[in-house]
């Protein structure tokens, strides 16, 4: 039973927060840890990184996970105005996770897009 639920947990990798300006929180460690976790035997993990400005959060979240035996990061992107409920304005399916010019990356996503873990857009 023990050997369960150690198969079953999930690593919550520390989350990082950019903006507004120049504020950064939770440096690069958190896009480390789901990187690894991709690239070691498809250990799941998950991983958030957002972005505020005045009265706006852009969330971005990572989750490493098993679909049709191949190891994918699944990519969520939700947006709210403050006070409203976040809503979900993007999911894609990465199927690599690897170091690009320094920065830690998701890419052969269903987007056709590499998609930074330390660098969000708004």
């Amino acid at each position: 039973m023990l050997a369960l639920l150690a198969v079953a947990a999930v690593t919550q990798c520390q989350a990082r927060t950019v903006g507004p300006g120049s504020l950064r929180r939770g440096g690069t460690a958190g896009a480390s840890c789901l990187m690894s976790s991709f690239q070691n035997g498809c250990r799941a993990a998950d991983y958030t990184l957002s972005s505020f400005g005045v009265d706006t959060i852009h969330a971005r979240q990572f989750e490493v996970t098993r679909r049709n035996g191949a190891c994918v990061v699944l990519v969520t992107d939700s947006y709210r105005v403050v006070p409203q409920q976040p809503r979900v304005v993007a999911k894609r399916t990465c199927s690599r996770v690897h170091k690009l010019n320094g920065d830690v990356v998701a890419d052969r996503c269903t987007t056709h897009e590499t998609i930074s873990l330390t660098k969000i857009s708004t």
